[in-house]
Order: structure tokens, then C-alpha cells, then sequence
């Protein structure tokens, strides 16, 4: 395959996807299969190849569907730079983000789709996603809080309509459930590209601030939990990102609880690693008990 050319106006698709790929070879065809049976059909897919030195083009060639565009980048960029130079290809009103190991249930699309025609005013609607475990040797800690998410969502119920107060406190928004207008992803700017694990956080933080949100209750999307997802990450440095995000809305009273929560989070995490004066002290100094009530009254099911 070679670039492709814009399709005709005629031809627009509602909904962009958009692929990022870099060495997908493994699980690549189960997340482009997974979108080639969803009972919408009016989309395009964006896939965009950061320079993988695998078999992943080669995957992609299979395919015939002449909704599927293919790029090659010009050089290898950060994930989150790959991302907006995908979505500059895309064409659709609505655009989303499908990693290249994750995968859609039949009717995500239909039933986003559905919401969209009855609600004129948003601009983001995303679902409930369980996780699907490849590997069960992984383990580390991340991994092991992942587990949990196999039978059971992260919320009984999740928020709807102006969010950001809520979004500030926990991120519950999954990038592969969700779909949202490219006017607005363009309006704030898009993916944060300095940041390596929190920018789809980022993302929706923003979008929150702009925009209502919709959910799609039931699940819609399952997350691959392999050995080489990008999201093993370091806990201090997604603390640390996901602080950024929040300071900019102090002295915000929404975000200084936003706050104190993430930070009762991480000192549970110093916990967890061994580090219980350390965790203990942190907690004392830089969240709440307020914080703590939240987290147990709201995040926990």
C-alpha cells in the first residue's frame, strides 16, 4: 500500500479510526477484524505505521477494504506526536483511537453512533471496558490492578454530561471506548506529545472543559494485557504527569480535590511497594481525608 489520497466529500465517512502502529504484527488483525464486523459501516480506518521494522504492513495488505487507508511516517515519532499526525489524515466528524492489540464488540459503533443522533450538544461519548488478559505471567503491579478490570468495570455507572469536577478526581474515560469530534480534539490542541502515559488523561481533561459527555453503559471495548503494552509504567512518573494536568486548573476548588486525591492514590501505591513511612508521610502531607472518603465512597466498587 502507498499513501492515499482524501476521499471524496461524497464519500466522507462519519467516523475516522485511527490506528497507531508500531511493531503490531502480533494482535494486528483482531483489532482490524474487530472493526470490520461492527454493524456501522460508515467509517474510515487511519493506519498509521510509526516505522515498524515488522511484519504489520504486510497484515494490513491483506485486508482489501478500501476503507482502510494506510501512512507511513516520515521518521519515528513519540506516540503521542503519532497520533495528531494520524488524525491530520482523517476525514471523518468523529474520530477515535484504536490501539493495534485492542479490540471493539460488534455493536460499539451502532450504539455510539445512536447516542450521537439523539444528543446534538456533545461532543465525546465513550463506554465501559473490560480488560482481556494475553499473558498471565505478567506481573507487575500495574498488571496486577489491571486484573481486577476482567470481570468487572472500573464504575458501576459512569458519569455523564459535564464531567470535569469528576475527571479531575479519577480518569475514568477509556481512550478505546470513546469517540469525540475532531473539531474539538483540534480546538484543544490535541494529544499533549510531551507526554509518554497520561496524555489520553490529558485529552479528556480538555475536552471536559469544552464539551458534554455521553456513556454507553454496557461494554464495548476489551483491552489486551500483554507483556509488551506501553502502558507498563513508571507510578511517579504518571503521578507526576497527571499532577501537570490538574495544576492548571488551580486554585480551581475541583482541582485542588482533583489533587489530593491522585496524591492519596500514589501514596498508596509507595504502600503497596514497601515503602509504608514514605506513603504514610505523603499522604499526611499532600492529600486528605476528604480525599480518602472520596476514593472509597466513589472509585472502589
Amino acid at each position: 500500500m502507498t499513501f492515499c489520497n482524501m476521499v471524496n466529500l461524497s464519500d466522507q465517512p462519519l467516523i475516522s479510526i485511527i490506528i497507531n502502529c508500531y511493531n503490531g504484527e502480533k494482535f494486528l488483525s483482531k483489532t482490524i477484524d474487530s472493526i470490520s464486523r461492527q454493524t456501522y459501516t460508515n467509517w474510515e480506518i487511519i493506519f498509521w505505521d510509526n516505522i515498524s521494522t515488522d511484519g504489520s504492513a504486510q497484515v494490513l495488505q491483506s485486508y482489501s477494504d478500501n476503507r482502510i487507508k494506510y501512512y507511513l511516517a516520515a521518521e519515528h515519532t513519540p506516540l503521542g506526536q503519532a497520533r495528531n499526525l494520524a488524525i491530520e489524515q482523517a476525514t471523518g466528524e468523529w474520530c477515535a483511537f484504536l490501539d493495534s492489540d485492542d479490540v471493539w464488540v460488534e455493536r460499539k459503533l451502532e450504539k455510539q453512533v445512536d447516542i450521537i443522533r439523539e444528543n446534538k450538544n456533545i461532543g465525546v461519548v465513550y463506554g465501559q471496558m473490560l480488560v482481556h488478559v494475553e499473558d498471565e505471567e505478567h506481573d507487575s503491579m500495574w498488571a496486577h490492578n489491571m486484573r481486577k478490570f476482567t470481570k468487572k468495570t472500573l464504575m458501576k455507572k459512569l458519569p455523564e454530561g459535564q464531567i470535569f469536577s469528576q475527571l479531575l478526581k479519577v480518569n475514568f474515560v477509556p481512550l478505546l471506548t470513546a469517540i469525540f469530534k475532531r473539531e474539538l480534539f483540534l480546538e484543544v490542541n490535541g494529544v499533549c506529545e510531551h507526554m509518554e502515559i497520561a496524555e489520553d488523561y490529558d485529552l479528556f481533561v480538555k475536552l471536559s472543559r469544552l464539551t458534554q459527555f455521553k456513556a454507553v453503559q454496557g461494554v464495548i471495548a476489551y483491552y489486551r494485557l500483554h507483556n509488551n503494552n506501553t502502558s507498563i509504567v513508571n507510578q511517579e512518573k504518571c503521578f507526576l504527569e497527571v499532577s501537570e494536568i490538574i495544576n492548571r486548573y488551580l486554585p480551581d476548588k475541583d482541582a485542588i480535590s482533583g489533587l489530593e486525591v491522585h496524591s492519596a492514590v500514589f501514596s498508596f501505591s509507595k504502600i503497596k511497594n514497601g515503602e509504608v513511612i514514605n506513603g504514610i508521610m505523603y499522604f499526611f502531607r499532600h492529600s486528605s481525608i476528604g480525599a480518602l472518603v472520596y476514593l472509597l465512597t466513589h472509585r472502589f466498587r
